[in-house]
């Protein structure tokens, strides 16, 4: 149970982000309404009720530095949901799932590796808004936040590995996407050891998903969305299979 003090702190919370992005140009028309989750594992996510909007955050999350980024991440997502963004069209995601489950036979650890990759694309999307708010001290806050998600030893399962991989292209294209990534940093060195246990081929592999999702685009329109997540989730797909052939033949 919250002390009402931290409720008002949390109420404070939200109504800076949205001052923030209201003053950025993002303003969001919807009641957006912060919870806490004591149970959730992961740092916090946006939902929809009716016309409003919910904030749902971990209790963890509350001593976090990047609680504020968080914030301003799912009013991001809100911001795009009340622009009927293509990005945040959940029936094109859900056709394109069913077609590769069609003609590729996904199993459900295929399908989940999918959705977690459309998520990428879609959360870099959303942080043009988030990068455009932050200060200088927010930026590096980011910096250290995105070296958190690089691996830099693959878990020898080819699924992961290919999740693996994805989240390294996604941290290190949306440092580059705004231009603060250091080729000399700990992030690329980290990531330069995971490609290289993956094997020869796994660079090229890492290039083509960090090329697409930092030059992907929020003003695709929906058949070029479409057209673009097939080919992202082929080759995501690729990494995963080619993997596994080489773990049957080990």
């Amino acid at each position: 149970m919250h002390s009402p003090r931290a409720d008002r702190s949390l109420d404070e919370s939200l109504d800076w982000a949205m001052t923030r992005m209201r003053e950025r140009g993002f303003a969001i028309r919807s009641k957006v309404a912060l919870t806490v989750d004591s149970k959730l594992s992961i740092m916090g996510y946006a939902k929809r009720e009716g016309d409003a909007h919910r904030i749902v955050i971990s209790e963890w999350a509350l001593d976090s530095e990047m609680l504020g980024g968080l914030i301003l991440h799912e009013l991001a997502h809100i911001y795009f949901t009340e622009m009927n963004a293509h990005s945040h069209d959940a029936e094109l995601l859900d056709r394109v799932l069913d077609s590769f489950k069609e003609k590729e036979g996904l199993r459900a650890k295929e399908t989940e590796l999918l959705i977690d990759s459309y998520n990428h694309l879609q959360n870099i999307l959303v942080d043009d808004a988030v990068f455009a708010v932050m200060d200088e001290r927010e930026l590096e806050m980011a910096k250290r936040f995105f070296g958190e998600w690089v691996s830099e030893k693959p878990s020898g399962d080819p699924i992961v590995d290919a999740a693996l991989m994805t989240r390294n292209a996604f941290a290190v294209a949306s440092l580059r996407r705004r231009n603060l990534y250091e080729r000399s940093g700990e992030i690329h060195s980290r990531n330069g050891e995971f490609l290289s246990a993956m094997g020869e081929q796994s660079r090229e592999e890492f290039e083509w998903l960090e090329g697409f999702l930092e030059n992907s685009r929020q003003d695709w329109d929906r058949e070029r969305l479409r057209s673009e997540l097939e080919g992202y989730f082929e080759r995501v797909l690729g990494v995963m299979r080619s993997s596994s052939r080489l773990v049957d033949l080990r």
